[in-house]
């Protein structure tokens, strides 16, 4: 592996119609203590002004960002298409509208160098802003955890490697997909470490996101992750069989059902 690569961290930062924000998630990757950080945003076909301020960055226009754009496909394929132009061994996903804490990657690496080999990512505690305030109670890595319920962020720092291995996120869900990643990932042996510091900032809107979900919407996206991954969720489908046809009914339709091998 080339010394220069060993070292650098890819920041890839999804963009849809963030155009107010998107600045601001830049701003705070470059602003990373950890020396060697490349960023690249993509930009999912944005209907707003995001192309205009993210080449008005001054992060752009020193030549320290790459931008992609591409026609608008979905979160897991923008994250997809920006690993695919990174050159780090190390990859971190920022929304466009979150910041990362200047000591995050420093404090990632860190919590990745003193872990054994089977650990994949490094994630931290949370800090919620905007028009809510709080902190996330994430916790400790647990493999029974993990399949109950994601409780690891979306910018978890990692390993390149690991995300090649299971084929980056699935593009065939349309929510829940940091949490397949992570359930694709211990499927292999791979799991991650805490870092118990809020060291992400995720920003909370006052309309509705693509994160505000019902509970029956969040029941039907577990199934989703589930029937990936029957041999660990075997207690979940043999406990819901009705949500697990469901499930595959709902995948089939949308043509992201059997997923391929």
């Amino acid at each position: 592996m080339p010394a220069e690569r060993t070292r650098l961290v890819s920041i890839v930062i999804p963009n849809f119609d963030l155009g107010l924000f998107v600045g601001e998630a830049i701003a705070s990757a470059l602003a990373q203590t950890h020396p060697d950080v490349e960023v690249i945003v993509v930009d999912d076909g944005s209907r707003d002004d995001s192309l205009v301020r993210i080449r008005a960055t001054p992060g752009f226009l020193a030549g320290r960002v790459e931008l992609v754009t591409q026609a608008n496909g979905g979160v897991a394929r923008a994250r997809n298409a920006g690993a695919a132009r990174a050159r780090g061994q190390f990859l971190v996903f920022l929304d466009a509208d979150d910041l990362l804490e200047p000591t995050y990657v420093e404090r990632c690496l860190a919590a990745l160098r003193g872990a054994p080999a089977s650990v994949a990512y490094a994630y931290t505690q949370m800090r919620y802003f905007g028009a809510a305030e709080g902190i996330y109670r994430s916790k400790p890595f647990g493999r029974w955890k993990l399949i109950r319920g994601n409780f690891v962020n979306a910018s978890a720092l990692v390993r390149r490697e690991a995300f090649e291995a299971v084929g980056g996120f699935d593009p065939g869900l349309t929510g829940h997909e940091d949490h397949a990643l992570w359930v694709a990932l211990l499927a292999r042996g791979w799991t991650g470490v805490f870092v118990a510091e809020p060291l992400l900032r995720y920003r909370r809107h006052e309309a509705a996101s693509r994160n505000t979900l019902t509970r029956a919407r969040l029941r039907e996206l577990h199934a989703d992750v589930a029937i990936r991954h029957p041999r660990l969720f075997w207690l979940h489908l043999l406990l819901h069989p009705g949500r697990a046809r469901a499930a595959a009914e709902r995948l089939k339709r949308a043509g992201t059902w059997p997923p391929p091998r």
